[in-house]
């Protein structure tokens, strides 16, 4: 006999049939930004070129993971495949 597949939302309890239990699911939303600057704003004494945003595409659309310092910077998901945070001056929501 072939078992059902049910979703439940994520503040229910959810049980199972008799021929076992059923996974639950729960969906969360993702947050997109699009890079508005790509002016590099870390620079530190001793280096001769300023960064910070080499890894952004003026105009593309990120993945944002989070939001940190009080609104200040944006856990972005970048073009290198990694996480880092960036200036929320530099993006805005799409």
């Amino acid at each position: 006999m072939a078992s059902l597949l049910q979703f439940c939302p994520a503040d229910a309890r959810c049980t199972g049939d008799s021929a076992g239990d059923v996974m639950a699911t729960s969906w969360q939303p993702t947050t997109l930004v699009q890079c508005i600057s790509v002016k590099p704003w870390l620079t530190y004494p001793g280096c001769d070129e300023p960064g910070g945003c080499h890894d952004l595409t003026l105009g593309r659309i990120y993945e944002m993971l989070g939001v940190e310092a009080n609104g200040s910077f944006y856990r972005i998901l970048d073009d290198s495949g990694d996480d880092f945070l960036y200036p929320a001056s530099h993006f805005k929501a799409v």
